[in-house]
């Protein structure tokens, strides 16, 4: 008998911090989170019998006080997909540049890594986005 295979969606806050006076392109580990009854992680490690699809990322404020690109790193090591500028990637902004999907395999770890594109202003600044993600699961 054939196993089904269930799809749910589910949007994860990400967050990354810049570093007050950070110099221009510098790398920060960033945090995710994947309900808000959840803890926030810099690392989630996929379900053994799950794959996860990132479908979208967007920014929701209305202008991020520090620009900077998220990247989505597979098991530590290997850059999987990256985001436009926050800037760029607005929820209201038609005209947004959309990621290609990108999958994450069971036992897979998940982290996210912000570089700012200029010098961090006078004080750290806590920008958020939010990661639409499709689990597929057995049931």
């Amino acid at each position: 008998m054939a196993q089904r295979i269930r799809q749910v969606e589910v949007t994860a806050i990400a967050t990354v911090t810049i570093a007050a006076t950070l110099p221009a392109n510098s790398k920060v580990v960033a945090t995710i989170q994947l309900d808000p009854s959840y803890p926030t992680v810099s690392q989630l490690t996929v379900p053994a019998d799950e794959a996860w699809v990132v479908e979208d990322v967007y920014y929701a404020a209305a202008a991020p006080t520090e620009d900077c690109i998220i990247e989505f790193i597979r098991n530590l090591v290997q850059s999987i997909g990256r985001t436009a500028p926050l800037s760029a990637i607005r929820v209201d902004n038609v005209a947004r540049p959309r990621i290609t999907p990108f999958t994450y395999k069971g036992n897979d770890i998940i982290s996210l890594v912000g570089q700012n594109l200029t010098v961090g202003g006078a004080a750290p600044v806590t920008e958020t986005l939010y990661v639409k993600i499709s689990r597929f699961t057995p049931h």
